[in-house]
């Protein structure tokens, strides 16, 4: 029986590095017995490394428990390679979808391991919010205080997977620095399947936090973005000036200290019950105290007005671009 590892998040807990990792190594890991399937889980699509558009898809589709022939598509991809092993890289799994009903219809054909990274709650809806949901419109207070208990309680998004499969099958790491193999989640998932990361291709820095300055210019202008994954406006700060766009280590955060402090006090419960549950070796808390500044990030003035030099010469380049389509189009009419 092969084994089938589907690794479910969470979001903003590494998923990118390790999905870059799976999609640069490919090659080398199905030489080992390890395939990566196509990002559709047809044969001849692309690699690349991640899952969670072709779930997605089915979720739009209204037909999120309907893959009748995933299984067969997983083991056409592995017989493909001749692979014993199956690696299946979606953040959104953990989303409480029902995904895991449909992998345990196929439970009889795979030896199926669920991992689960997750992260300090605190950190966790900051960096959501600064990546996706900034995009929409909603103020950072609004979203918190709609999302707050819904969003990142890591014992609930677990628990359907964990009562399908059983505890024994769930894989849960803290994405966290003293938590982690060698303080990198690299090294940490490729301690969890088991090779050697000397004998792998370790992809570079990924999905660096953005700067509160950035996201706090942006904050209620919904129409800098078409949709919560367009990045066009982010990166054309980063060419301008990376300094308006990535958050330094030591920067604050949109959250002080205090109210850092309270949002862990609301997920507390929770996170006792995921430690005491998937990782009952931790003799401390699942994510204890740390020492934060105490004012919150704010804009400053110097950074406002560069920032508002910087959108307009986006609106031009948007004009601009728009004029070339124009006349494209203009010219193959002709």
């Amino acid at each position: 029986m092969r084994k089938l590892l589907l690794h479910i998040g969470c979001s903003k807990g590494g998923s990118t590095a390790i999905q870059r990792t799976l999609r640069i190594n490919r090659e080398e890991l199905a030489s080992r017995g390890i395939v990566v399937p196509s990002h559709d889980l047809r044969p001849g699509s692309d690699v690349t490394g991640s899952h969670g558009e072709f779930f997605q898809s089915h979720v739009q589709k209204g037909k999120a428990l309907d893959m009748p022939d995933l299984a067969d598509l997983l083991d056409a991809q592995a017989d493909a390679c001749d692979a014993s092993v199956i690696v299946i890289s979606a953040e959104n799994l953990s989303n409480a979808f029902g995904f895991e009903k449909i992998f345990k219809k196929i439970e009889d054909r795979f030896d199926l391991s669920i991992l689960m990274y997750v992260r300090r709650q605190d950190d966790y809806l900051e960096s959501a919010w600064q990546q996706w949901y900034v995009k929409t419109g909603r103020s950072f207070l609004s979203w918190m205080m709609e999302s707050i208990r819904v969003q990142g309680n890591w014992h609930a998004a677990l628990e359907p997977w964990a009562e399908a499969f059983g505890d024994e099958r769930i894989i849960a790491r803290v994405y966290d620095r003293q938590k982690l193999e060698k303080g990198d989640v690299f090294f940490d998932f490729c301690n969890v399947i088991g090779e050697d990361p000397d004998s792998l291709i370790r992809p570079g820095e990924m999905n660096r936090s953005f700067t509160p300055m950035l996201t706090r210019f942006v904050e209620g202008k919904s129409f800098l973005f078409n949709g919560p994954h367009d990045q066009s406006f982010y990166d054309s700060m980063r060419r301008l000036n990376s300094d308006l766009v990535f958050k330094e280590m030591d920067e604050p955060g949109l959250l002080s200290s205090e109210e850092a402090e309270t949002v862990m006090r609301v997920y507390a419960n929770a996170n006792e019950r995921f430690r005491k549950r998937y990782l009952p070796h931790l003799d401390q808390p699942l994510f204890p105290s740390k020492p934060r500044k105490r004012e919150r990030a704010r804009l400053d003035r110097s950074a406002f007005e560069q920032g508002l030099m910087q959108l307009q010469i986006f609106s031009l380049h948007k004009e601009l671009d728009e004029l070339r389509e124009s006349l494209r189009k203009l010219s193959h009419s002709d």
